[in-house]
């Protein structure tokens, strides 16, 4: 999860109330700057909520929690905030916090980080998109266009729950995905290496093997 370089969509007063949970957050003392980010969170603020759902799920300063990172960073995500977008792809992706993988909803929401200015947004469109057929991105393309065009409103469905599929399915159906694609082979060479699927280092151990 991206915790770090978020884009700041508040100001004035709330900024400065951002500003000192941030601050407290950078010297470690992660229990103020939770507090601080929680207040803000729950008034709307954008950024604290990000904040919120990135530390939730890398587990810095709280203890890990993927469902709450889906809901704040849907909060976030519905703003318009670029890397709580990413979030939610990589939520998406490897089924962390969501019912199941779902590479068409991931696919979509890095598609709108990206255009967002997020970066490391366009580079995991890219990966995912090598296990994707082409009816499956051009789905997604069009659910980012209208989730665009609706000002994020109602973009991420319903909110995640605890269980998770062992499949990687999208609406349901079984993906039709290629067998040497480099996600897929990152993937089994991550199990060979002892990451359980499904898990954060998992996830970052198939980013690095593509990189």
């Amino acid at each position: 999860m991206i915790v770090g370089g978020l884009l700041l969509y508040c100001s004035g007063p709330v900024r400065a109330d951002f500003d000192e949970g941030l601050a407290a957050y950078n010297r470690g003392d992660y229990s103020a700057a939770t507090k601080e980010f929680l207040v803000l969170a729950e008034q709307g603020v954008a950024d604290a909520q990000a904040m919120l759902g990135a530390m939730y799920g890398s587990g810095r300063g709280v203890p890990k929690n993927y469902l709450e990172a889906f809901k704040w960073g849907t909060l976030a995500a519905e703003q318009g905030h670029g890397e709580a977008q990413l979030n939610l792809a990589m939520l998406h992706a490897f089924g962390l916090g969501v019912e199941e993988i779902d590479a068409v909803e991931a696919y979509k929401w890095a598609v709108i980080a990206a255009g967002n200015g997020v970066e490391d947004a366009e580079k995991f469109q890219k990966y995912i998109g090598q296990a994707m057929s082409e009816l499956e991105i051009e789905k997604a393309q069009g659910l980012a266009r209208e989730c665009i065009k609706n000002n994020y409103e109602a973009c991420a469905g319903a909110i995640a729950i605890e269980t998770h599929s062992n499949g990687n399915s999208v609406g349901g159906e079984q993906l039709e995905t290629s067998g040497d694609s480099r996600l897929e082979k990152a993937k089994i060479e991550c199990e060979e290496l002892g990451f359980t699927p499904k898990t954060e280092s998992f996830g970052n151990c198939v980013l690095k093997l593509m990189d």
